[in-house]
């Protein structure tokens, strides 16, 4: 089993968008990790009593958790797990231990994925994903066509690639 880490702002679209890297796994269970990065705070109450992870899980709209659970439905024979991660830390160091924590093998960035900051705290992964040394998957996406029920974006012609 492959464990696929995507950045996300907790938009449901990043679900439906993960549906391109599928078919690179047409005969492996794969398990989906969408994280946020957060830069670690100053404050020793903070890192002491943990207080703001809470409200962090309290920042995911009810529509992504939705959209997890009706892809993972869908999917169920390809998808093993769809796990929802914090990244704190602002060092490489520290994003390599997470990464190898969760035993990433694989990195998937969207095309259409823009770093949203939902928190004062919320940090830009894309320093340690592309420095990582994890293979970032990318679909090169042609065209784009919207679609019914929650997808706002659907892809209709897809060439992946390890880069």
């Amino acid at each position: 089993m492959k464990t696929v880490l995507i950045p996300t702002d907790f938009n449901e679209n990043s679900v439906y968008l993960s549906e391109n890297i599928l078919k690179n796994f047409k005969d492996e269970p794969i398990r989906i990790l969408f994280f946020h990065a957060y830069k670690l705070t100053d404050s020793i109450s903070d890192l002491l009593m943990l207080s703001r992870r809470s409200t962090e899980y309290g920042q995911i709209p009810e529509s992504f958790h939705s959209a997890c659970y009706d892809f993972k439905k869908t999917h169920q024979a390809q998808i093993d797990t769809i796990g929802i991660e914090y990244f704190y830390g602002s060092t490489m160091a520290a994003f390599r231990n997470f990464a190898e924590a969760h035993e990433v093998d694989f990195i998937y960035c969207p095309e259409t994925y823009s770093f949203r900051q939902i928190s004062k705290y919320s940090i830009n992964p894309d320093v340690f994903l592309n420095k990582s040394g994890i293979p970032i998957l990318k679909v090169i996406q042609e065209d784009e066509a919207p679609v019914k029920r929650k997808k706002a974006i659907a892809l209709e012609h897809e060439v992946a690639q390890l880069v």
